[in-house]
């Protein structure tokens, strides 16, 4: 004849019952949600103008300085102690 511990599903200790499944799973569920709601209220702390106007004065700094960048050509002796740079850096690094 079986436990009683068997019929009811408890073995060593753990509960493999439905109920202590769904019990857990909604545990896990509400801490999720939890954490996200958490997250969406922190996330929306953040004022947006201030983002937008951080981000225009970045890049009116970046276009200033990219207008005093002019290209230059290398020559090829430059080219070929950049390519040496790269690979002996590479066999350096392998």
């Amino acid at each position: 004849m079986a436990d009683e511990k068997d019929i009811v599903g408890i073995k060593n200790g753990t509960d493999f019952s439905r109920r202590a499944f769904i019990k857990k799973t909604l545990l896990i569920g509400v801490a999720v949600a939890s954490t996200a709601a958490v997250a969406k209220k922190v996330a929306s702390v953040t004022p947006r103008q201030d983002l937008r106007g951080a981000y225009l004065n970045d890049e009116i700094q970046q276009d200033k300085v990219m207008k005093g960048k002019e290209y230059v050509v290398m020559s090829k002796e430059e080219k070929e102690q950049m390519l040496q740079m790269f690979v002996k850096e590479y066999q350096y690094t392998a």
